[in-house]
Formats: C-alpha cells, structure tokens, sequence
C-alpha cells in the first residue's frame, strides 16, 4: 500500500534496545502462540512487529458456496473483514484514503469493489515518566509487592484517544490479568488472588495521584514538603 509507512516513526536504537532487555523474547511469544515460526515484516522483532510496527490482519472473510460437496463456480460476491492497526503519527483518515485508493488501483476492470470503514482510532502513546504513570508504579508495588515494567501493547481501546483530545488528561492502562488468563477467548478466566490485588492497588493508585497532586501544587509554589 504506497505510502502505508510514510508517517510511522522510527526508534532510536536507544529504545529498540530498552525494549528488546524489558519484552518478550521471540522465542517467548512463539512459544505463547503455540506457533514454530514468526512472519511478518524483516529487520524487527516479533515483539516490535506487535507494538511499534503498523499491521494489517485479515478478521474473517467468506464468499462463493460452502456446503458440503465440490461446486466448480466463480463466487458473485465475496467479503473480507480487515483490522489496521496504527502507530504513533499515522493518522486514521489518512490510511484510510490510502487503502481506498490501493484498492481501486488493484481491482480488476470487471469487478465492483466496496469499502465500508466501520470505525477509526488515532494511535496512543504513553509517557512512562508522567506523573499518573509513576502513581500507577507505585500503586502497583503496594498491591502486588512487585515493581511494574513498562512494556508497550498493540492493543486497540479507542476511547483512549478520545480521552487525550477531549479531556486533555492522559490515560493510565492498568490490567491486573495473567498472561493465561485467555482474554477475550471462550475460556477466558481471572485469577481471584489478582482481584483483591487490583482493589489494593486501585485504592493505592487513587492515594498516590492525590499526592502526586499536592506535591506539584507545592513546587509550583515553592514550597518544600515531605509527605
């Protein structure tokens, strides 16, 4: 997809290599997969390919018959379901135009091709050094006894961005799931223990944005404090 890629930011290799001693491993995530080898896009790792690298997945597609039996016919229609995922400085309306325009420029003289944008999210990027982020580590040290490590997700939470425009506030993402827990699956589960954690550290993350709080409104007085 020309231009696909124009807008997608290149690390420094100070943070590929902060992210490469802090996330998964290849061989981790295969083994998390349960698949023998990785593909996609050359020169990064699976870990960067799923967090700081752009993607297009194919979510579903049907077309033609499929019963039972062997029929020999060209389908009449056919429809696929397609998920992009953005990175930081990629623009949604933009990619969409692009894929638009690819589109039109690959199907065939004799063939009709739709394209329904069913929603768009603009790219999130958190700053681990914000004062909200250092309440979140905190809070987490008291709930489950362990320092956080930051890592970056490929996830899509819309409302994350809408919060960041409309509010002008950042969003803090805390999860308390295990990598087992199989979100979203059939067999999806929670590790009661993690519950009560949560609560703890909910409670401690509210108390620490409190002072977190007190302590800016103090050096932008001046004043100097031990809380």
């Amino acid at each position: 997809m020309p231009g696909f890629y124009d807008r997608v930011r290149k690390w420094s290799h100070t943070e590929r290599a902060r992210m490469r001693d802090t996330g998964p491993s290849d061989e981790d995530l295969l083994r998390d997969a349960g698949v023998a080898r990785g593909w996609g896009e050359r020169g990064h790792t699976l870990y960067e390919r799923t967090t700081v690298r752009p993607s297009l997945a194919v979510a579903g597609m049907t077309g033609g018959y499929q019963g039972p039996g062997v029929k020999r016919i060209i389908p009449a229609h056919a429809l696929a379901k397609l998920n992009i995922r953005l990175v930081p400085d990629q623009d949604p309306r933009e990619v969409d135009r692009l894929f638009r325009e690819h589109i039109v420029r690959v199907t065939p003289p004799t063939v009709r091709a739709t394209v329904r944008t069913h929603s768009r999210a603009k790219p999130v990027l958190l700053d681990p050094s914000h004062h909200a982020m250092r309440a979140a580590a905190l809070a987490y040290r008291k709930g489950f006894g362990a320092s956080p490590v930051f890592m970056r997700s490929g996830g899509t939470i819309p409302v994350v961005s809408t919060f960041q425009e409309a509010l002008g506030i950042p969003t803090v993402l805390m999860g308390f799931a295990l990598p087992d827990d199989r979100i979203h699956a059939p067999n999806e589960k929670f590790h009661i223990p993690n519950f009560y954690n949560g609560i703890t550290t909910s409670l401690w993350f509210l108390a620490a944005l409190k002072r977190e709080k007190v302590l800016r409104a103090s050096e932008d007085l001046g004043w100097s404090m031990n809380l």
